[in-house]
Order: C-alpha cells, then sequence, then structure tokens
C-alpha cells in the first residue's frame, strides 16, 4: 500500500500541468566570491534589504573567497538551479578569468545574468607617503628599476590585475605582483605602505580619509566622485581606459520567473535613495537595465577583453 500511495503521488508530481510552488520557497544563498570589505561584498550587503522586502525571503550571505573569485564561482555554477542560488559576480570572473586562467573550477557560460549593478572606474592608489605623486612619477621610478617597485591585487584574473597589467603594457614597465584574497586585505597592506600601487575600486573611503593618496582613475574620462584626479590617460599613458562593473547571475537553468522577481528586485534596490547615498560615497555609480541587456554586455565584454589578457601576456596556470 506504501509502495502504491508513493507511486501515485510520484506520478502525479511528474505529471504536466501540475504547478510547483511559486518561487522563492525559501532563502535565498548569495556566494560573494572575495572576502568581507570587497566591493561584491559591499554591494550585496547594501542591496540586501530592499531585495528581501520584495521577494518575500531573507538573502544568506556566504563569503567564499580565493583563486581571484573562482573558488566561489565554481561553487555557485554548481549549485541547483533553482533560483535559490545567487553568485555576486564581476568583470574578473565573466569576462577576464576565461582568457586568463589555464583552468577554471566552472565554465564560463554556466550562469544565467540577472542584473548588471555597476560601472566602475577604478582608483590608482599609492601610500600616503609615497614619492610618486603622479602617474609619471610611477612610471619612470618602474622603468628606472624594472620590478622593484610591486603592486597589489585583490587576486590573480581580478580587475585590478588586468587593469596593472595594462598599465604596466602601455607604459613600458614591469613591477613585482603581489596577490590578495580580496581587496580589503590589498587596501590594508597599501595603507602601511608595504606595498607600492594597488589599482582597485574599494579605495575611496580610504582616500577621503586620509589614509591613502590616489593619483589617478582609470576610466576614458573623469570620475564624477573625484572630479579633481585625471585619468592614466591625461598623466601620460596614452589609450589606457579601464572600467570594472559588477553584477548578479544565477546557475544556468534558473526558471524564468525567478530571473524576473530578482531583476525587477534589485532594479528597485538600486533605486532606494539611502542606497544611492551610500554607493556615492564608496564611488559606485549604478547600472540596472534587464536580464537581457546584462547577457549582451557579458558577451561583448569577454570579447574585448581576449586581446587585451593576450596582450599583458598575464596567465595563471
Amino acid at each position: 500500500m506504501r509502495r502504491r500511495t508513493f507511486g501515485l503521488v510520484a506520478a502525479a508530481l511528474a505529471a504536466p500541468g501540475i504547478a510547483r510552488a511559486a518561487w522563492p520557497e525559501k532563502p535565498v544563498t548569495v556566494i560573494v566570491p572575495y572576502p568581507p570589505g570587497g566591493n561584491n561584498d559591499i554591494m550585496a550587503r547594501l542591496l540586501a534589504p530592499t531585495v528581501e522586502k520584495e521577494i518575500g525571503q531573507p538573502l544568506v550571505i556566504e563569503n567564499r573567497g580565493g583563486g581571484g573569485g573562482t573558488i566561489g564561482a565554481g561553487a555557485a555554477a554548481r549549485a541547483p538551479a533553482d533560483g535559490h542560488t545567487l553568485l555576486f559576480a564581476d568583470i574578473g570572473i565573466l569576462a577576464i578569468a576565461p582568457h586568463l586562467f589555464a583552468r577554471l573550477p566552472y565554465d564560463p557560460d554556466a550562469f544565467a545574468p540577472i542584473i548588471r549593478l555597476t560601472e566602475v572606474s577604478l582608483l590608482v592608489g599609492v601610500p600616503k607617503d609615497s614619492p610618486h605623486r603622479t602617474v609619471a612619477d610611477l612610471v619612470a621610478a618602474a622603468k628606472a628599476r624594472p620590478d622593484a617597485l610591486n603592486f597589489g591585487t585583490p587576486g590573480p584574473g581580478t580587475a585590478g590585475h588586468l587593469a596593472t597589467q595594462m598599465l604596466m603594457s602601455l607604459s613600458g614597465t614591469k613591477m613585482t605582483h603581489v596577490p590578495f584574497r580580496g581587496s580589503a586585505p590589498a587596501a590594508q597592506e597599501l595603507i602601511a605602505g608595504r606595498i607600492d600601487l594597488l589599482i582597485d575600486g574599494t579605495l575611496l573611503p580610504a582616500v577621503n580619509q586620509g589614509q591613502v593618496r590616489a593619483i589617478a582613475v582609470t576610466g576614458a574620462s573623469r570620475s564624477p566622485f573625484t572630479p579633481d584626479l585625471p585619468t592614466v590617460a591625461e598623466s601620460g599613458v596614452p589609450g589606457y581606459a579601464f572600467t570594472s562593473w559588477h553584477g548578479v547571475v544565477a546557475p544556468r537553468g534558473v526558471p524564468a520567473d525567478a530571473v524576473q522577481k530578482l531583476n525587477a528586485a534589485f532594479n528597485a534596490a538600486l533605486r532606494e535613495p539611502a542606497v544611492i547615498e551610500r554607493a556615492r560615497q564608496l564611488g559606485l555609480p549604478f547600472a540596472g537595465g534587464s536580464a537581457a541587456d546584462f547577457a549582451s554586455w557579458i558577451q561583448a565584454e569577454r570579447q574585448k577583453f581576449g586581446p587585451l589578457v593576450q596582450a599583458s601576456g598575464a596567465r595563471v596556470e
């Protein structure tokens, strides 16, 4: 009898037309593939309250750092595609790493785009007591002593890594790479003066507090958040332009209704006045838009960074 009852229930659940429970059925896990303190982590925690209100379930944020974000991305790619696991991804994971790493713990196409959150011009930061007050100063010192200066990054394959590789390539310099497990520990080493350079998107608070000196921004134009800072191109490295970005993805195969609800919830969070003000303080300009927009953006960025990574000579085995 038990066997027959189980069989009838199983058949009924598998029958066409039987509606599954409405998404979300439980809390949604958000994998942040970097340690606490970086932009991905900040964005996740900043947007979570509004998103939770919009979808009616809590967001459980899990920091899984390492491998320039690839370890956390691999965990997200292997999660069930039911809409209850998200990844706070970025340019490094979705556009740079496929060209930079010889092996990845995930298929770069294993994700369904949800929304692009930001497009960020990075800050070129040096210790507050550094003798290098401009990019030209830094380039001159690096040319005079190849590999003597060291630069930090949040890890191999991150935006800061490739942005610095691009700087070295276009300026004809060589510096020594010191990778960290995220932006926060790299920034602490810069503040302490133990590294000579960090190009990163999380430095604005430290700059405003006088802990770090910013000497340029990486975008093609000056940032509205730091209008007095020149671009790297203005500072003597013609052709240099680099912006980072962040976005939310889910394992490929996630239900369409979950994508739609998540996209609407995150767009709502990006419109919250308090969220906008906090993002302004952090130097994080918002993007937003549809899931389809983000899908097109990822493909275009991946195609753009293939030649850039190859030209930089960067490779992680």
